[in-house]
Formats: structure tokens, C-alpha cells, sequence
């Protein structure tokens, strides 16, 4: 016989919901009801479930939103910034540190092949044609969108030159 009851949907005891999840992982949704009754209720799932949000979400050198509200010992560099930001404090793991070492010398190297140019998209939405960049002010913004540390940068660049330089000796 048909009913006219709605069936509640509330989270298996111990788990998180789905909104839940993503609320730690990615932070609340603004366009949604909050995920958690109170900040006190936030902190305590976090902690509680914690090891497996680190799992699924914190590698290659991101973390989930609630461990930059609750755990960091930085403040939350904004999304594009926040391999930079842990890799500068030392607190990447060994394998994130070395893979995003080796993107990051990918992405340098490529700047510095002769003729290289930086796309910076369109400046209006009516422009037909994309702007470009070219020479360091291409490096500049390749750098930035790559997510390169400016101290690895400095670095290498520095490598670079003396290498140069001993060459034309």
C-alpha cells in the first residue's frame, strides 16, 4: 500500500555523509545547507576520520581544507599554491617531494628552450586572438602557473647561468 512518508536520510553511525566528505575535503559548498550542525561537530569528524580524508585526498602535494583549518602550522596558501607552500616548510612526503621535484624541473627546463612563449588566455571574451608572453616575462608567468617555489627558481636559475658561463669559457 502506498505511503505518503519521506524516508530520512541520515549517515550510517560512524560514517560520514557524502556532503560531509566533501565539506572536509573541499570546504562547505555555498550553494548547499552546511554539513555539520557546528564548527565543534566539524572539528571532531575531522579528527575522527581523519587517517582515511589524508588517504584519499592528501597527495601530491594537496591536503583537504579541514587539515589546513585545523592542523596546518601555515596558513592555507590558496588552492594553486599549496605544493609550494608545504613543499617550502618541509612537510611533503618523500615521494611527493620527488615527484613534484621532477615536474617541477620538466616545466623549468621547457621555459628555457630558445623562442619559448607563455599563453595568458584572452583579454576580453571578444578578443579572437590569445595573448602571448615572450622571454623572461613568459618565464615569469610559466613559473607562476606551474606552481614552481621561487627559491627553486632562484636555484636553478643560478645553476643555469654558472653552467652557461663556464661553457662560453
Amino acid at each position: 500500500m502506498p505511503t505518503n512518508r519521506t524516508a530520512l536520510r541520515r549517515p550510517r553511525r560512524g560514517r560520514l555523509s557524502a556532503d560531509q566528505e566533501m565539506s572536509l575535503w573541499l570546504g562547505e559548498a555555498a550553494h548547499r545547507p552546511p554539513a555539520f550542525r557546528d564548527d565543534a561537530e566539524r572539528r571532531e569528524l575531522w579528527f575522527r576520520h581523519r587517517d582515511r580524508l589524508l588517504a584519499l585526498f592528501g597527495h601530491h602535494g594537496r591536503r583537504p581544507i579541514a587539515w589546513w583549518e585545523f592542523e596546518a602550522p601555515i596558513p592555507w596558501p590558496s588552492y594553486d599554491n599549496q605544493e609550494a607552500a608545504l613543499f617550502e616548510v618541509g612537510l611533503l612526503s618523500d615521494a611527493e617531494r620527488n615527484a613534484l621535484l621532477a615536474e617541477w624541473r620538466r616545466q623549468f627546463e621547457r621555459a628555457q628552450e630558445p623562442g619559448f612563449v607563455h599563453c595568458i588566455g584572452h583579454l576580453r571574451p571578444s578578443d579572437t586572438f590569445a595573448s602571448w608572453l615572450k622571454g623572461a616575462a613568459a618565464k615569469r608567468a610559466h613559473y607562476a602557473w606551474a606552481g614552481i617555489p621561487r627559491s627553486l627558481v632562484r636555484e636553478w636559475t643560478a645553476a643555469r647561468r654558472r653552467r652557461d658561463k663556464a661553457a662560453a669559457a
